[in-house]
């Protein structure tokens, strides 16, 4: 990434973010259109630092791990914004952006592995690599949706309702968001494991090969298959599905911290 517009767009995300926390307190409509300014100042920032890594590489900014991360974040902010305008909840960027300050400071300050890239290749490595990253930016928000229920739950049970009760919407709203948000996410992520299995065969000599990435990435698709299955088959709603949301969450943060520290096929 060309590291002047990435780190400015670094700078926009943490502006957007203190701007949106400050909105979930204050709720007042100004705060909310300066932190959409932000954020949108910043991925167009972010944009354009992808397009100048693309330049230079010759490729898509996807071959190491890092890069992949920083292509997450992008599409994480993009799918942020268009929900929050089609759903009217304003207050998702306070839950979404804490999170996307997370991985694009980490992403931005892990080094790519040299060798890595020459032996990745291929039109099906592209489309795995972005059909995946679109099914974990989906878990983003779905993440950010479970959270707030919870807190909103909470608050209901306790009978004594917080500054934060007035500031998230209806706990119906939340688990429809939880819930179009886990149907978004899911093909994307299932269609992008299947193709990485195929392309592990012939580039790896065998699918079984150990590679902590790619084995978590499985335990991950399986708690969101379960939480899937049990909200269409089982009726799931509510705190039961927040929970499991947050559990996949937790197993995809595993995923991507073992691409990034532990030694492995994907290697950072």
């Amino acid at each position: 990434m060309h590291p002047t517009l990435l780190s400015l767009a670094i700078i926009a995300y943490v502006a957007a973010t203190g701007l949106s926390l400050a909105y979930l307190v204050q709720r007042e409509e100004w705060i909310h259109r300066l932190a959409s300014l932000a954020t949108i100042g910043g991925w167009l920032l972010h944009t354009g630092a992808l397009l100048a890594r693309g330049l230079q590489l010759g490729r898509p900014p996807l071959a190491s791990l890092p890069e992949a991360v920083s292509v997450a974040v992008w599409v994480v902010v993009l799918l942020a914004l268009w929900v929050e305008r089609q759903t009217g909840v304003k207050v998702l960027s306070a839950f979404v952006l804490p999170v996307v300050l997370m991985f694009s400071m980490k992403a931005s300050t892990t080094r790519s592995l040299p060798g890595l890239e020459p032996a990745l290749g291929g039109a099906w490595l592209w489309v795995h690599i972005g059909l995946t990253l679109i099914g974990i930016a989906a878990f983003v928000l779905n993440f950010a949706g479970a959270l707030m229920y919870l807190l909103q739950e909470h608050q209901l049970r306790l009978k004594r309702p917080g500054t934060l009760y007035y500031r998230l919407p209806a706990l119906e709203t939340l688990d429809r968001l939880t819930y179009r948000t886990l149907a978004l996410g899911f093909p994307f992520l299932t269609i992008g494991i299947l193709l990485g299995v195929l392309w592990a065969g012939p580039a790896w000599g065998s699918v079984l090969t150990f590679d902590p990435l790619a084995l978590l990435s499985v335990v991950a698709w399986t708690i969101y298959a379960g939480t899937l299955a049990g909200r269409t088959a089982a009726g799931w709603h509510g705190r039961r599905a927040a929970y499991f949301a947050i559990v996949g969450f937790a197993a995809l943060v595993l995923t991507l911290g073992a691409g990034l520290f532990l030694p492995g096929r994907h290697g950072s």
